[in-house]
């Protein structure tokens, strides 16, 4: 008979530790090897003893998360496997996963099948990421643009628009019932918030994010 593969937990809510643990515990051919509330107790669990097996680390915990615990792993325990779980869908965070060496992405709804097949997949020194996690990584990101845009507060950004049309502070200053000088602070806030130069470069972006 194989030795079973080694799995160890590592999330912040018990419950969470307990319904994998327990879902583990159905297959035959792996050991729960212990659980971790942090990234800390991850550390600590793998600098006291031979550990090769596979550590199922969630993203978001407390002290060290689970994309810090990661880039030690990778950097002090070579054979150590990790498979990253989260319920977010953030590519940002994928992709810096996969950048630290992640072996494996499943999202925490996963179904008992596709946790045994990533961890067959990884323990046998493959990779494996959930078809939801492909999909995340092939979503376009957000233009800086929008991002910028979205940081805008309701007044500056009818401020913009009108001063995309043209409108002097004063007429601005009349239409949304303040002054002049309030006008050209927005305005001079837009500027540095919107990384762009001067009026021109408000219209220019105005026009490109359709505000007009």
């Amino acid at each position: 008979m194989k030795t079973p593969v080694p799995i160890f937990i590592a999330d912040d809510h018990q419950l969470v530790r307990k319904g994998f643990r327990s879902l583990l515990e159905e297959l035959d051919w792996v050991e729960v090897a212990g659980e971790a509330s942090n990234g800390k107790e991850v550390l600590a669990f793998l600098r006291s003893r031979a550990f090769t097996g596979v550590v199922l680390l969630d993203c978001e915990m407390p002290e060290m998360d689970g994309l810090q615990t990661l880039e030690v792993i990778r950097q002090e325990f070579f054979g150590v496997k990790t498979i990253m779980l989260t319920m977010l869908q953030d590519k940002a965070l994928i992709q810096k996963a996969v950048d630290l060496g992640v072996n494996g992405f499943l999202f925490k709804n996963a179904s008992l099948d596709e946790m045994e097949m990533a961890l067959r997949e990884v323990s046998a020194g493959g990779r494996y990421f959930a078809s939801d996690v492909a999909l995340t990584l092939l979503k376009p990101a957000h233009a800086p643009g929008q991002e910028l845009l979205a940081a805008l507060s309701e007044r500056e950004v009818e401020v913009l628009k009108l001063v995309a049309q043209g409108l002097s502070s004063s007429e601005i200053g009349k239409l949304l019932f303040i002054s002049p000088r309030t006008v050209d602070t927005h305005r001079n806030n837009l500027i540095q918030k919107l990384k762009v130069q001067g009026i021109a470069g408000l219209i220019h972006f105005a026009v490109r994010h359709k505000l007009i």
